[in-house]
């Protein structure tokens, strides 16, 4: 009985306390509505029903957390916006935020409704887990992207030290191999591209690429291309030379992750083709055994 009580005031509060946010972010969207209104619209457009409701309630959300001034969500979203920065998105960090928000409230609901666990300590695991499961999988697609960014850094040296030894300058190489590639280093060379015409120096451009990416093999060829344009020397000899470096390690890597396959696929054996196999071999016997029958 005082396990369902403490439920219905877990459910109070939670209620509560979204439509407590949900109010303070429509007082403070009122003047603020025809200004924001397009750019909220062109962010959803082509989202269905229940996504493009869902993808506002995590705006209004992560706004209304961020305007609380807790520092525990100011800490959350300088997290965010670093993580979602080198994993390529443009998702504003108090959108992820509302994101996380609703999946623990979701996780919940689903926990409490639909499986029927009534236990208090279970449904704060849950929500818990549905707060860090998006950041999780969003930490997943920044290791993936910065392997894509490691596995493409030679291939891209290699075309800059060919272009730049036919004759072009770093500048028109740059330029060249944004035009011709594709990839998540690209779109990162193609952003620093576009500052630089707008106006950004060159060097300067380049060291905040390499500081948003944070990538240490990208930052190592952005400091070695610094040192040379700051030197004058040829910038030719020390592409190639990071190239070659890049492409010994990239060979490495491949074979430590080959060496490691082996031990990765026992997990999956021991759970789960070991047990079957036991069960198709013992499992007749056992059965006889059980009906009285030995062979």
């Amino acid at each position: 009985m005082l396990t369902i009580f403490v439920i219905f005031v877990l459910i109070g509060a939670v209620i509560f306390i979204l439509a407590s946010l949900l109010f303070n972010v429509w007082r403070d969207r009122t003047v603020k509505k025809r200004l924001k209104g397009e750019m909220l619209d062109s962010t959803l457009a082509g989202q269905g029903g229940l996504t493009r409701t869902l993808h506002r309630w995590a705006i209004n959300i992560g706004e209304a957390l961020v305007k609380s001034r807790w520092p525990l969500w100011s800490n959350a979203v300088e997290i965010l916006k670093k993580d979602i920065t080198m994993a390529g998105m443009n998702t504003a960090p108090s959108t992820f935020l509302g994101i996380q928000f609703l999946a623990a409230i979701g996780l919940v609901l689903v926990g409490l409704i639909i499986v029927g666990i009534t236990d208090l300590l279970a449904l704060i695991l849950l929500l818990i887990a549905g707060y860090f499961l998006p950041w999780l999988w969003l930490r997943n697609k920044v290791n993936k992207r910065q392997r894509a960014i490691f596995r493409q850094l030679p291939d891209a040296l290699d075309i800059l030290t060919l272009l730049v030894e036919a004759g072009l300058d770093f500048g028109a190489a740059f330029n060249k191999l944004i035009e011709n590639e594709t990839g998540p280093l690209i779109d990162e060379f193609n952003s620093a591209q576009q500052e630089i015409k707008l106006g950004k120096n060159r060097m300067t451009a380049l060291s905040d690429m390499a500081k948003k990416v944070n990538n240490r093999y990208l930052t190592s060829v952005v400091n070695s291309l610094l040192q040379s344009m700051q030197t004058g020397s040829a910038i030719g000899p020390t592409l190639r030379a990071l190239s070659d470096q890049f492409r010994t390690e990239r060979a490495q890597l491949a074979e430590k992750m080959g060496a490691e396959a082996p031990l990765k696929m026992m997990g999956p054996l021991l759970l789960l083709i070991f047990p079957t196999i036991f069960i198709i071999i013992f499992g007749p016997i056992v059965l006889s055994f059980m009906a009285g029958k030995i062979w």
